[in-house]
């Protein structure tokens, strides 16, 4: 079987079946879509995975090309499957209604709200959300150069109103900000003074030992994610690490994660949080095993690529 990972956005890397580590630019779900391939490439019946973009084409026929955005789906393939891992401003369920009319064979969902409506509309598919690939977050020994009190790893896409409800809670402590924050990426105000503290973007090995090291990690969504009830990749890698997460409050992860992470309101609620669980380590530690535990049975890039390999085989058939 060839399995293909199609992405919209032009690559300076191309990738090999071996996955191996790569730097350069290159875009959140290219990477996840290459910790799937590595994984699938271990399955028995696997030929090939690679994952392609607009500027690197298949050089072999795919049985089957999974769409990681809204490309259409390609005619010399013999199956298309979307998966849907990101939210449209219009509405994702007005795009999914137009999505569903342009001929894909599968569908693949990380927000089962999502998938419900799309069941509703008479089509099929399944709830796959998102996980950690665990040959890279892991637990390591803490990194001095990393060991702040709070920390927050990720690009200045949030907007203005959660960035300062989750963020400015923060940075009365010894906070570490990494992620692309600078004045020219949106024209909020916060850019300024964020832009100023961030140490800017970092690779996933490096992120392994943020999470591995600070005291407290800081998850939170865009507002889509709390509409759609989806988990981002935040949760999962930085509890593969045995990193404690304060996180904003998305429905599922209340409900599946509530003995692994601490939940808050944001504002004076994050600050009282983060008071109380810095001076307690005893505590931190019995969630971060609890969410360390939970990635290792629910949530590797592992456990994924065999459940996409299962629907993959039921749409070839």
């Amino acid at each position: 079987m060839n399995i293909g990972f199609l992405t919209k956005w032009s690559s300076s890397l191309k990738w090999s079946d071996s996955i191996k580590q790569f730097t350069g630019n290159i875009v959140g779900e290219e990477l996840y879509a290459g910790s799937l391939c590595r994984e699938l490439m271990q399955i028995k019946g696997v030929n090939s995975a690679q994952v392609y973009t607009p500027d690197f084409h298949p050089a072999v026929k795919l049985d089957v090309m999974i769409h990681f955005n809204d490309t259409l789906p390609i005619p010399t393939v013999r199956k298309n499957i979307l998966y849907i891992q990101n939210f449209y401003v219009e509405g994702s369920d007005v795009v999914l209604r137009k999505l569903q009319q342009t001929g894909y064979d599968g569908y693949i969902f990380f927000s089962q709200r999502l998938l419900e409506i799309h069941q509703q509309a008479g089509f099929t598919g399944i709830f796959l959300p998102l996980a950690a690939d665990t040959n890279i977050f892991k637990p390591q020994a803490p990194n001095p150069k990393y060991e702040y009190d709070v920390v927050y790893v990720g690009n200045d896409i949030k907007g203005e109103e959660r960035t300062i409800r989750y963020i400015y809670p923060a940075m009365q402590y010894n906070f570490g900000l990494f992620g692309n924050w600078q004045p020219t990426w949106h024209h909020f105000s916060h850019n300024d003074i964020l832009g100023k503290i961030s140490q800017g973007s970092i690779t996933r090995e490096e992120a392994a030992a943020v999470y591995s090291s600070a005291k407290i990690i800081l998850n939170f969504t865009a507002q889509d994610s709390i509409y759609w009830d989806a988990l981002n990749l935040r949760f999962f890698e930085a509890m593969a690490c045995k990193g404690f997460l304060i996180s904003d409050k998305v429905p599922s992860a209340e409900r599946e994660l509530k003995d692994c992470v601490v939940f808050t309101d944001g504002y004076d609620d994050s600050i009282k949080k983060i008071d109380y669980y810095l001076s307690r380590p005893r505590e931190r530690n019995e969630f971060a095993e609890n969410g360390y535990q939970y990635v290792l049975q629910h949530a590797t890039a592992q456990a994924r690529a065999h459940q996409l390999y299962d629907y993959i085989q039921e749409i070839l058939s």
